[in-house]
């Protein structure tokens, strides 16, 4: 088991690399570090006994999002994903 401080320093690191990828333009780099920094999240929600909406709303994974938000541009549906239809595939 890891001391508070090691897991705070791994939290702070988590957040400075989250910080950076806010200038990157790849949007798969991005996607790849955010699965890495998923990783280390669970790891650490799993040693401080937190579960998935500290995981889901921690600063670090609403970094990521808005970054692939960013990179992505206006979510195009209403409803999310329930508005998908492999028919509209030509709206896009």
């Amino acid at each position: 088991m890891k001391t508070v401080k090691e897991l705070e320093a791994i939290e702070a690191e988590l957040i400075r690399e989250a910080l950076q990828v806010q200038n990157a333009c790849n949007l798969s780099g991005v996607v790849y570090s955010f699965a890495n920094a998923m990783q280390a999240l669970c790891d650490l929600a799993h040693e401080q006994g937190k579960g998935t909406d500290w995981k889901n709303t921690h600063r670090v994974s609403r970094l990521y999002a808005d970054k692939i938000k960013d990179l992505t541009g206006e979510l195009r549906f209403k409803n999310g994903a329930s508005d998908y239809n492999e028919q509209d595939l030509s709206n896009f």
